[in-house]
C-alpha cells in the first residue's frame, strides 16, 4: 500500500507582495527539499497567473509531511506570509495516485 502524501498547495499572492513572497517560498523550499521524508518539492508559478504559487509536494507518509510544517523555516514562512496572501490561506489539495508507479 501507498502511503505517500501527494499534494499540490496554491498560495494567491496579494498585488505588492509578489517578489517577498516568492524569495521567502524559495528560501523555504530549499531547506524542505532537505527533509529526509520530502520525496518532492517543486516550486511554481502558474504561466495564466505568475502571481499564483503552486507546488507539487511528495513526502513519503503522513508522519513526514506533518513534520514538515512544525520546521522552524516552514513556521516562520507561514507568519511571514500573513497578510501578503489572499484570505490568509494556503489551498492544499490532496492527490490519490491512480496506480503504484
Amino acid at each position: 500500500m501507498n502511503n505517500k502524501v501527494t499534494l499540490i498547495a496554491n498560495i494567491d499572492i496579494l498585488p505588492g507582495f509578489e517578489e517577498e513572497v516568492k524569495n521567502a517560498m524559495v528560501t523555504m523550499a530549499i531547506e524542505t527539499r532537505k527533509e529526509t521524508g520530502c520525496e518532492l518539492f517543486l516550486v511554481n508559478t502558474r504561466e495564466d497567473s505568475p502571481q499564483m504559487i503552486v507546488n507539487y509536494e511528495v513526502y513519503q507518509n503522513q508522519e513526514a509531511f506533518e513534520l514538515h510544517k512544525t520546521y522552524n523555516y516552514a513556521a516562520t514562512f507561514f507568519d511571514y506570509v500573513k497578510g501578503k496572501i489572499k484570505d490568509d490561506e494556503i489551498e492544499v489539495v490532496y492527490l490519490t495516485a491512480l496506480n503504484s508507479y
